[in-house]
């Protein structure tokens, strides 16, 4: 079911907006061959208003989760970015070779885990990442490990472990939230009421005998655009709505260049402010 996420969204997008029109031009056939009373059309305007509330109610409530999936996954990375610079400021506090082995674990986690997001949509290119990903974290941990063995007090001093702790612990995290989509059967449902939408828009205009090509095809379009909106917020990697990655760009020239972890994070507060 989750292979709809895989597809380019132009796909289901366009496939909606073929089908509305469709249905739409079924909807008006039917309505115009089959006029009702004055007592029969109260109750269809009541149905279709019915229908169409409980379309917008569906758009709505399918919104609001992917728009906060959305903002989850943006605090993710200033949250990572905070816990990776934070973890590298410690590290200078412990012995060497710790010290340089915790580092040098921390500028390479980062730089893969910024160009996971660039080439996550190869199959192959993300898996490979990801188990480099994982490896380095395997490798942060045991810096931390002769850290502790070297020093136990320096260490402890240091909070070097809770700190190498909370980039892992948000690793897994954002390994979850990467999978952790609106179910697919809410998007088949979705896709299917917006049809549904379409045919009851058809049908009332072939009741009033008149097509209002231009209304209808109006109301099709911004109901599409938001579904558009929905699809795409669900979508980290694919679509015109991304996730920002400047927290962790900014990070990995921090680490790299002369510029204190300590001021990246100020100015990353002032720019988020």
């Amino acid at each position: 079911m989750h292979a709809i996420y895989d597809w380019p969204i132009w796909i289901p997008v366009l496939a909606i907006f073929l089908l509305s029109l469709g249905a739409g031009e079924l909807g008006f056939r039917y309505g115009r061959s089959h006029q009702v009373s004055d007592s029969e059309r109260d109750i269809l305007s009541a149905l279709r208003t019915s229908t169409l509330g409980l379309v917008a109610l569906l758009l709505g409530f399918s919104f609001a989760i992917t728009s906060n999936r959305h903002n989850d996954r943006s605090r993710l990375v200033m949250d990572e970015a905070n816990a990776i610079g934070t973890c590298y400021l410690r590290a200078g506090l412990v012995a060497e070779p710790a010290s340089s082995q915790i580092r040098t674990a921390l500028r390479r986690y980062t730089d893969m885990r910024i160009e996971s997001f660039e080439r996550g949509l190869d199959p192959q290119e993300f898996e490979r990442l990801a188990t480099g990903m994982h490896a380095t974290l395997d490798e942060l941990w045991t810096g931390v490990a002769h850290a502790v063995s070297a020093d136990h007090d320096l260490a402890l001093t240091s909070a070097i472990v809770p700190a190498a702790n909370e980039v892992i612990d948000l690793s897994t995290t954002r390994e979850w939230l990467r999978r952790y989509h609106m179910p697919a059967s809410v998007v088949w449902l979705l896709g299917l009421s917006l049809v549904l939408c379409g045919a009851v828009t058809g049908h009332a205009l072939g009741q009033a005998g008149q097509r209002h090509v231009g209304l209808a095809l109006g109301l099709n379009l911004l109901i599409l655009f938001v579904a558009f909106v929905v699809l795409d917020f669900d979508r980290p990697r694919r679509g015109l709505i991304r996730v920002d990655q400047t927290p962790l760009i900014q990070l990995r020239e921090s680490m790299k260049g002369a510029q204190s972890p300590v001021l990246r994070s100020q100015r990353l507060f002032m720019l988020m402010r």
